[in-house]
């Protein structure tokens, strides 16, 4: 079956507790990407990860192991999303159909601890058929320019597709909930 994973990324806790503002699974484009992938009929999950605003690795993976990954599993990422799947599979290769990271960050500063702790593993990537990693020129969140940086460095041949105004890929920034962009490459 054709399993696509979509994971959020991390926020501040204020934007955690305000009700008036949608999880990290429903907001952004996440909600607007699943259902366009289940009306295409790929079984497409967005799971809601545990205190995204003091993430714990041990946590986050606990939950994400319940999923499983084969030839035909796509996974989609934001942020520091991102991230925890580039330490997910970095401790544990997988072989996946696509790994797709909007505005990867790997949290270069360590902010949140040890969560995004790790070393890249270069040797991942083969296993994989595909990887994009899409980011904007315009990305004011610190830390992803300098996370684009290092996969460039550490995975060469995988594709990067440039954006000129989408920010940190954000409602907000964006004006829209749509990403057909990001739709068209996990179909493809």
């Amino acid at each position: 079956m054709r399993n696509v994973y979509i994971l959020h990324g991390c926020c501040d806790r204020e934007e955690f507790e305000d009700t008036s503002i949608p999880s990290g699974s429903n907001f952004h484009w996440i909600p607007w990407l699943q259902k366009q992938l289940i009306v295409k009929g790929y079984n497409c999950q967005t799971p809601e990860m545990p205190t995204p605003y003091k993430p714990s690795y041990t946590r986050w993976k606990k939950l994400f192991d319940i999923y499983p990954l084969d030839l035909e599993t796509t996974l989609v990422a934001h942020s520091c999303g991102g991230g925890f799947f580039l330490r997910y599979l970095s401790e544990a290769p997988q072989k996946l159909k696509k790994l797709i990271l909007v505005a990867p960050w790997i949290d270069p500063d360590h902010k949140l601890g040890d969560f995004l702790k790790f070393d890249l593993n270069p040797d991942f990537a083969h296993l994989i058929e595909e990887i994009h990693i899409f980011y904007s020129k315009d990305e004011a969140v610190e830390g992803v320019k300098e996370t684009i940086e290092l996969l460039r460095k550490t995975y060469p041949n995988i594709e990067y597709h440039e954006f000129e105004s989408h920010g940190h890929f954000c409602l907000g920034e964006m004006g829209t909930e749509a990403f057909p962009e990001l739709l068209k490459m996990v179909i493809k």
